[in-house]
């Protein structure tokens, strides 16, 4: 497979065909939110890895550079990209369990109790099972993703910096997923975007002046810094306090580490 047909510039991420559709690029960019934040939710509901809900989010962006929302809604696609996502990292879970947390997060009622029989479980059961296909053969049944998040790890071994920024590298990594940022920039540039922006959250622990050349990395300095400030403005504009029940769900590196390193 060729990967390189997964990266976009900044000006073809503005011609989208939800885009083309009528949709404006901020609204794009809103849906594009609101779909990974739904399915932030459903994952954590179903208690999903990083590394699961990672690859659900890669596979989203990727799904609406070919695909319109005109004709895929947001919440539908989200929650068949979760699904195939446990199938791809091996972390599945019973139908019946996602349709359900799919279910109690679109109607914001986690008390919400269905019968296998009912409009509602029918209509998400066949949602998922219908778009599945959708969704493998949009994304040319390539399926392969490379995380950020491991790139994160091996710069936690090159640079001098504390577990604390690393935390929030992660958190900051965790948080703006529902941003295309895997469309245009390579992992790594993201994780070094990560932690440069860390670092400068913390009153002690800052990078020094030439902490970029220590590293044997081909990736472009300022493509790195210009990302950071996206990523702060992202944080300010889009950043929403989750309730301490879906923070407590909000993984640890340690459990990506974990996972990945079971059979990945």
């Amino acid at each position: 497979m060729n990967a390189d047909q997964w990266f976009f510039t900044k000006d073809e991420i503005q011609e989208t065909p939800s885009i083309l559709d009528g949709r404006t690029f901020e609204e794009e960019q809103t849906d594009r939110i609101k779909g990974c934040h739904y399915l932030l939710s459903v994952g954590a509901k179903l208690r999903l890895p990083t590394l699961v809900v990672v690859t659900g989010c890669t596979f989203f962006h990727k799904f609406y550079m070919r695909q319109s929302m005109a004709r895929f809604h947001v919440y539908d696609i989200a929650a068949t990209c979760l699904f195939v996502a446990t199938k791809v990292e091996e972390c599945t879970r019973r139908l019946k369990d996602i349709v359900i947390a799919c279910a109690q997060k679109a109607q914001k009622n986690d008390d919400l109790r269905l019968d296998e029989g009912s409009k509602d479980f029918v209509r998400w059961k066949e949602t998922l099972l219908y778009n599945e296909i959708i969704v493998l053969e949009t994304l040319c049944f390539d399926l392969s993703v490379e995380h950020p998040h491991m790139s994160l790890m091996n710069l936690e071994s090159q640079l001098n910096v504390s577990q604390s920024s690393i935390r929030k590298a992660w958190m900051l990594l965790y948080q703006s997923l529902g941003a295309p940022l895997c469309l245009i920039y390579k992992p790594k540039t993201i994780a070094m975007a990560a932690v440069l922006l860390a670092t400068n959250f913390s009153a002690s622990d800052k990078l020094g002046e030439n902490w970029f050349e220590s590293l044997d990395s081909d990736v472009d300095a300022e493509e790195v810094y210009d990302l950071a400030v996206q990523m702060l403005d992202y944080y300010k504009a889009h950043y929403l306090v989750r309730s301490s029940s879906s923070q407590a769900n909000s993984p640890h590196p340690s459990q990506f580490h974990n996972h990945y390193t079971n059979g990945h």
